[in-house]
C-alpha cells in the first residue's frame, strides 16, 4: 500500500472520490497553500477556513503532508486536463501556441496553477520529491501533447526532438516569470520567444 506522504505521478490524474467535508478542506487548502506556501500555511487556519476544528480535519487528511499531496494530485489533474483541452483546439504551426497565450490568464484563473508553479520553484523540504515528480509528470504532458500536434499536422517535421524540447524551454520561461515577474513581462518575452521559435521551428513559414 502507498504511503500517504507518497507520490504516484501516474496515478495522480485519476480523480479520487472524497467526501464532501474532505473536498472542502481541499479547496481551502490549494488557496492557502497557493499564497502562503507549505512552511507558511497552517493545519488550523485551513481547517477554520472549512469550517470545522483542526482535530476533525485529521478524520480526512493524516496531516500536513498527506493533505498537500491530496492538493497537489488535484493540481496536476486539473492542469492537465486544460493541456489536453488546450491542444485538441490548436491547430497552430508550429503547435502550442494556443496554450502558451492562454497562461498568463490561466495563471490568474487557475489557483491550481498559482500552487503548482509556486511550490514547484521553491519545493517544501518535506515533500521535495513528491512535488519535483508532480512537476516533471506536468511538463511530460506537455511534452507529449505537443510532439503528438507535432506529428500530426504540418507545422513541424514528426519526431524532432529538438523542436519539442525548445517548446518547453519556452514554456518553463514562462512560467518562471509568471511565478518571480508580472504579466507584462510574461507578454513581452512571449512574444520574443515565440517570434523566434516560429521562425526556426517552420523554416517554410513566410510569416
Amino acid at each position: 500500500m502507498t504511503a500517504p506522504t507518497e507520490f504516484d505521478g501516474e496515478r495522480a490524474t485519476r480523480r479520487v472520490p472524497r467526501s464532501p467535508s474532505a473536498a472542502r478542506v481541499a479547496a481551502v487548502a490549494v488557496d492557502h497553500f497557493a499564497e502562503h506556501g507549505y512552511d507558511g500555511s497552517s493545519l488550523a487556519t485551513i481547517a477554520e477556513g472549512a469550517g470545522m476544528r483542526k482535530a476533525s480535519l485529521y478524520a480526512h487528511y493524516a496531516g500536513k503532508d498527506d493533505l498537500f499531496l491530496a492538493v497537489l494530485a488535484e493540481a496536476l489533474e486539473h492542469e492537465t486536463d486544460f493541456v489536453r483541452k488546450t491542444f485538441a483546439g490548436d491547430q497552430g504551426r508550429p503547435p502550442g501556441g494556443r496554450y502558451t497565450r492562454a497562461l498568463i490568464d490561466r495563471y490568474g484563473a487557475s489557483v491550481h496553477l498559482r500552487f503548482l508553479l509556486r511550490n514547484a520553484y521553491a519545493p517544501p523540504v518535506a515533500v521535495r520529491d513528491q512535488m519535483t515528480t508532480a512537476y516533471r509528470a506536468h511538463l511530460h504532458e506537455l511534452e507529449v501533447a505537443f510532439a503528438h500536434a507535432a506529428d500530426q499536422g504540418p507545422g513541424c517535421p514528426p519526431g524532432v526532438t529538438a523542436v519539442t524540447e525548445a517548446y518547453l524551454g519556452i514554456v518553463d520561461s514562462l512560467h518562471v516569470e509568471l511565478v518571480h515577474g508580472d504579466a507584462l513581462m510574461v507578454e513581452r518575452r512571449h512574444r520574443a520567444m515565440w517570434d523566434m521559435f516560429t521562425r526556426w521551428a517552420t523554416p517554410d513559414n513566410d510569416t
